[in-house]
């Protein structure tokens, strides 16, 4: 799945569960980061391929790098998503700027194995548990289309979830005045 939002959808569900213990925005760069080597081979090669950076090693390795040094770099993002939507209307999708060490942690390694289960399961030449096996056992264990379809139903979690804490803070604000 490089490049598409699927694996942004499926990462909507754990915040919206966890808000405070979860990253997005750490999750969403862990998710870049690794997609940058298919990205690097499409461009040198032509071929789409998931090698190092897709294995559990690699993988393993994107999320500590990323929870260790990237948190200030999304900082910066959150607090420009907040300066863009600083208005009235969309004071609902507002962020907290702080990423907690374990928010990232947790952001960095939920979305990196998540994006190599899902890849996995869609793509053939992957070898998750490379260098202990050369073969991909959890290759199509669902259909492509099931497997969207679970991203797209776990966004509409998050979704759901979103828009019950929205309805819930809106109402708390209202019972103040």
């Amino acid at each position: 799945m490089p490049f598409t939002p699927f694996h942004l959808m499926a990462g909507t569900s754990v915040k919206s569960l966890f808000p405070k213990y979860f990253s997005f925005s750490i999750f969403t760069l862990t998710n870049i980061i690794i997609d940058s080597e298919v990205l690097f081979y499409i461009y040198t090669t032509g071929i789409p391929s998931h090698k190092f950076f897709h294995t559990f090693l690699g993988v393993s390795l994107i999320a500590i790098f990323v929870a260790l040094f990237c948190r200030s770099f999304c900082e910066v993002g959150l607090k420009l998503w907040n300066i863009i939507l600083y208005t009235k209307k969309f004071s609902l999708f507002e962020v907290e700027i702080k990423i907690t060490r374990l928010s990232a942690w947790c952001g960095a390694f939920v979305g990196a194995y998540s994006q190599l289960l899902l890849d996995s399961v869609m793509h053939r030449d992957m070898m998750p548990f490379f260098p202990i096996s050369g073969l991909n056992q959890l290759h199509s264990i669902i259909s492509t289309n099931n497997l969207h379809y679970l991203c797209i139903g776990l966004f509409y979690v998050a979704f759901s979830i979103f828009v019950l804490r929205s309805y819930i803070k809106i109402n708390k604000s209202y019972k103040k005045y």
